[in-house]
């Protein structure tokens, strides 16, 4: 009986703990427990984007010029005409010969016409000088040094040896422009005019350009401009210089900052006349127009 009793008890909690509710917090391995939502992953910290770097744009005014991309014989004829009746560079202090100061004539002077000269010193017969008109006062643009004065061809005479009063008597051989009294007269140099173009000077050279032609501040291809670089740079006709513009500075629109100056190559010249602080030069190649205070560098 009691054996009876004892096997009907342990039957009877064995049946209650199997059909009876867990305890409150428990949670049994086939149950659901509630929904912890989307995984988390661990929190990082983004690096700060590097600083806006502002580039200066380039700006240009005017079309662009020719774009050449090599010598041609038009422009070996036209440095060669050049030489022989182009502009002249007159050295800081140079003096020049004297003046036309009178004529026979009336109207404009003609070729193989007799006109009186001051000169300011003897000449023998047969002397030839050449005429010229003073032209702009060349100064760098950086720091204002006097860089010369460009003289402006007009034409040729020759001394006749004689002589009128304190005045000397000449014959005008040629004219390339009108001629009057008050003009100046030079002894014209005997230029090499068969050079080879090259790019090596024998040191690097940087000047700037110090005058360009007409009233523009503009200039492109095949046109003449004074470049800042003479014989004291130990420059040579022929040398083909860079001509690369540096953008004026100013501010980003965006972040308020001043802008970077971001020189760019625009185009080159040749030196073909060369003076003792600068020299004339023939554009070639331009991408863009140049202006004046563009630098000129040797490659």
């Amino acid at each position: 009986m009691t054996h009876t009793v004892g096997r009907w008890l342990l039957a009877t909690l064995l049946a209650g703990h199997t059909a009876g509710a867990m305890p409150a917090g428990v949670v049994s391995a086939d149950e659901a427990g509630p929904d912890p939502g989307p995984a988390r992953s661990p929190r990082t910290t983004r690096p700060a984007p590097p600083p806006r770097e502002p580039v200066s744009p380039t700006v240009h005014t005017g079309p662009a010029t020719r774009l050449a991309t090599h010598r041609t014989v038009d422009q070996q004829d036209m440095l060669q005409h050049l030489l022989r009746h182009g502009m002249r560079l007159l050295g800081t202090g140079q003096a020049d010969q004297g003046h036309i100061s009178g004529r026979w004539q009336t109207g404009s002077i003609q070729q193989g016409e007799k006109v009186l000269l001051h000169l300011e010193q003897p000449m023998t017969a047969g002397s030839t000088l050449l005429i010229y008109r003073p032209g702009a006062q060349l100064t760098d643009p950086g720091n204002g040094e006097p860089m010369g004065q460009l003289a402006h061809t007009l034409g040729t005479l020759r001394i006749t040896g004689e002589r009128v009063e304190r005045a000397w008597r000449a014959e005008i051989i040629s004219l390339q422009d009108s001629v009057q009294t008050g003009d100046r007269l030079l002894h014209d140099q005997d230029f090499n005019r068969d050079f080879p173009y090259h790019n090596q000077a024998v040191a690097p050279v940087r000047g700037r350009l110090l005058w360009l032609p007409g009233e523009t501040n503009e200039a492109g291809a095949d046109q003449v401009v004074v470049v800042g670089l003479g014989r004291r740079d130990r420059v040579s006709p022929g040398l083909v210089v860079t001509i690369v513009h540096t953008p004026a500075p100013g501010l980003d629109p965006v972040s308020g900052q001043a802008l970077r100056d971001q020189p760019q190559p625009i185009g080159e010249a040749t030196l073909y006349l060369i003076g003792e602080k600068a020299s004339l030069a023939l554009l070639g190649p331009t991408s863009h127009p140049v202006s004046r205070g563009d630098e000129a560098v040797s490659r």
